[in-house]
């Protein structure tokens, strides 16, 4: 199925890993599996739908502008109590880099923030560079419910959506998060999962239609219109992946822009899912490059119920960190060469999400990306 293409990635130089986290401190630490809720809904979860009708909503106003991941950087935000060891592989690296970027922990308390620093100074991270947050949340899976920073009036601000799960812990992390940092919060009136969302700088946006379908009543326009007042985005909407294949239907399972003129999809068998993610991938490939972009691809599937996908990464400054997954020796190696060919300046840091990813998500999904608060002129950028 992914043969074709991965002898021929195999071919590439291997990168250097200089900041990974000793595996043997790593294997360690250990989760109760049982207290980590899944990334879609748990089975006595049920999804939560907007009032109607929408409540008014006062958006930002005048020149606003959400920033890409691959922009300049302070670093992440994480939610501990969950894949502690996955947090920490993640922020040895980052801390460590040079120059290294920052790592917000969310903590339910100081007794949980005291471990925290434990865990991670002992798994040699720069503790300089880490800090903490006190808010109660309910799950790991920040992405989805975490703020989403804004340029705005010369400063930095949020815009919080409506998480598109029953867990209001979660769902107060950005008040949280803007009152502790004097940030103002704008209420976006969606039902939203961060996942779902992904955007370059050229102010070019992709969803999937689950936004549509977690909004009964609001219309796709009024959904990219909201996108465009809150965030000064242009919002291109695609076909989601079957629940069946993938449970969160995010985009983040299947895209991630890498440059403002890369991005990264993943590569389907048509003999899988009916056939759908093959034919929503291959359309979105047919749009990306119809518009200039160029594509690169790594293998996507579904075994056992568990999509696993390489996409679902993240890129800070500098580094990169990668997913890799024990007993698909080389599917990884294919996808490391596709990051290493596509991101020659950054270092590629594959990361064991194994344990993870059968919860329907992976790195990308328990970190929200915190941009530079020293933002380069964006005169240049379209107004939308």
């Amino acid at each position: 199925m992914r043969q074709l293409w991965i002898a021929a990635m195999l071919a590439l130089p291997v990168a250097s890993l200089a900041h990974e986290a000793d595996p043997a401190y790593l294997a360690t630490l250990h989760d109760d599996p049982s207290s980590v809720l899944p990334r879609g809904l748990a089975p006595f979860e049920k999804l939560p739908r907007l009032a109607a009708p929408r409540a008014p909503q006062d958006a930002p106003g005048g020149h606003v502008r959400a920033i890409a991941e691959y922009e300049a950087n302070s670093g992440i935000l994480i939610s501990w109590g969950g894949f502690n060891a996955l947090h920490t592989a993640m922020t040895v690296p980052l801390t460590t880099a040079d120059p290294p970027s920052d790592v917000w922990v969310v903590v339910d308390s100081t007794s949980e923030q005291n471990s925290a620093r434990n865990v991670l100074q002992n798994g040699g991270a720069d503790m300089a560079h880490v800090h903490f947050i006190l808010a109660e949340t309910d799950s790991v899976w920040i992405r989805d419910y975490g703020p989403r920073f804004i340029q705005h009036a010369g400063t930095r601000g949020i815009v919080d959506h409506i998480y598109n799960r029953p867990r209001p812990h979660d769902d107060g992390v950005p008040g949280v998060i803007g009152a502790d940092w004097g940030e103002p919060v704008y209420e976006l009136p969606l039902v939203h999962g961060g996942g779902n969302f992904h955007l370059f700088r050229n102010r070019e946006a992709f969803m999937t239609r689950l936004v549509v379908n977690e909004n009964p009543g609001v219309s796709e326009q009024e959904i990219i219109g909201d996108f465009r007042a809150y965030e000064g985005l242009d919002v291109t909407l695609f076909d989601p992946f079957p629940t069946s294949y993938d449970s969160t239907q995010h985009i983040d399972m299947w895209m991630l822009p890498l440059a403002d003129s890369k991005v990264l999809i993943g590569q389907y068998d048509a003999s899988e899912g009916g056939g759908v993610p093959k034919a929503v991938t291959d359309a979105a490939v047919a749009e990306l490059e119809s518009r200039g972009y160029t594509v690169y691809r790594t293998p996507g599937w579904n075994d056992f119920g568990t999509h696993y996908t390489y996409t679902n990464s993240v890129i800070v400054n500098q580094v990169a960190l990668i997913c890799r997954f024990q007993g698909y020796d080389a599917e990884n190696a294919a996808a490391l060469a596709t990051y290493q060919s596509a991101l020659p300046d950054s270092e590629i840091v594959q990361v064991d999400c194994t344990d993870i990813i059968p919860l329907a998500g992976a790195i990308h999904c328990i970190v929200m990306h915190v941009p530079d608060l020293l933002f380069r002129d964006d005169s240049d950028d379209p107004i939308l």
